[in-house]
């Protein structure tokens, strides 16, 4: 009799027993941390944070200004005196020009044209057929490189005009201390071979 109830008693531990092992969960990761939601990643394959906003974005190009031509200068307008020869080189006649020019360079080679035309068709303009072919001021001094045509060339009294009319026309511009005339690039003697050159000619 009392084996029997030995035996129940161990059949009601093993029961109790193999209840309490069939009811504990598995912990296979268990002591390892909690791992985060994974990042949503876009089709390119680069991780994409919502509450990212892309600092690369391209802004819409701003449009220029109408009418704007970049590195252009805008031109300006002056007065001056121009001076040419009566109809029978006997004396210099004035008359004034207006010029337009964006920078002194332009400004030395739009005084210099004036001095080939005129506003009188009745007056010679000493330097009509003469070529300027290039104007350079450098610490004061305007170089001149001119080319004279043989049917540009004068007898001493209409060269002595001209080189009197150059200088008062140019000498009108306040930086120009001095005018150096050079003929192909040479500093000669003379320009049409009657009156002396000076290298340069000074403002009086």
């Amino acid at each position: 009799m009392k084996n029997k109830k030995w035996w129940g008693l161990a059949a009601i531990v093993l029961s109790i027993s193999l209840v309490t092992a069939c009811g504990a969960k598995p912990t296979t990761n268990a002591g390892q941390p909690e791992v985060p939601p994974t990042e949503v990643q876009p089709d390119n394959g680069a991780v994409q944070d919502p509450d990212h906003t892309d600092s690369n974005q391209q802004e819409p190009d701003k449009e220029e200004p109408a009418n704007q031509e970049p590195g252009k200068q805008e031109k300006q307008e002056q007065s001056i005196t121009a001076y040419v020869s009566d109809g029978d080189l006997m004396e210099l006649k004035s008359y004034s020009a207006k010029i337009q020019f964006a920078d002194d360079e332009e400004k030395y080679r739009e005084a210099l044209k004036a001095l080939q035309t005129s506003d009188n068709p009745e007056d010679t303009p000493l330097w009509a057929k003469i070529e300027f072919k290039s104007v350079k001021l450098s610490d004061g001094t305007l170089t001149v490189d001119i080319h004279i045509p043989d049917d540009a060339r004068l007898g001493a009294g209409g060269e002595s005009f001209a080189i009197e009319a150059l200088t008062k026309t140019l000498f009108q511009f306040d930086e120009i201390k001095a005018i150096d005339v050079l003929v192909d690039g040479q500093a000669e003697e003379s320009m049409m071979g009657h009156v002396t050159l000076e290298h340069p000619i000074h403002r009086q």
